[in-house]
């Protein structure tokens, strides 16, 4: 059976202050009530497809943060394996697809919640022929890929050895 690796951008969040273009206040940037709403709705999506997360890589950024826990309330809360990391926010798509490496092999499926244009350009690097990606990876967007063992590597099938070329993607959605 395949892993499971989803990514998912952030709900809409508000503005930063006028005139504040400090990281601090970028960080800070909570969800709007539509975000809230849609970060409700993708954790929905998510336990209708039976794709609970065994595991979360979280970028520490408030909007983040608030996205993961209306993820989560359709769970009843966050897996142990929870980890929220600096390093997440504004990532290239190399430090993303690093950490989801570094993931351990007892994890089936993970949930990583992140920032554009990071997640948009993992997603396109991990299936870079999947049409669906080339329409925008908008707030609360989700992608699903499955991501298979590397048959050049049968006696480690772990994330850090089936990525990026295992993943496939299933479905692209904004609930």
């Amino acid at each position: 059976m395949p892993r499971r690796l989803i990514l998912l951008r952030h709900a809409q969040a508000e503005s930063a202050p006028p005139g504040d273009f400090s990281i601090e206040a970028d960080l800070a940037r909570p969800l709007t009530p539509s975000g809230q709403a849609a970060a409700g709705r993708c954790g929905l999506w998510l336990r209708a497809q039976d794709l609970a997360p065994d595991a979360v890589l979280c970028s520490t950024a408030l909007r983040t943060r608030q996205t993961l826990d209306g993820v989560m309330a359709a769970f009843e809360g966050r897996p142990a394996h929870t980890r929220f990391s600096a390093d997440l926010y504004e990532a290239e798509p190399d430090t993303l697809l690093a950490r989801i490496r570094q993931t351990s092999s007892a994890v089936q499926t993970l949930l990583l919640v992140g920032h554009n244009p990071g997640i948009s350009l993992l997603a396109h690097r991990l299936d870079s022929t999947a049409p669906e990606l080339d329409q925008g990876f908008d707030p609360a967007s989700i992608a699903v890929f499955l991501v298979w063992e590397n048959t050049a590597a049968p006696h480690a099938p772990d994330w850090h050895n089936s990525l990026p070329d295992g993943a496939v993607l299933h479905t692209f959605t904004r609930p």
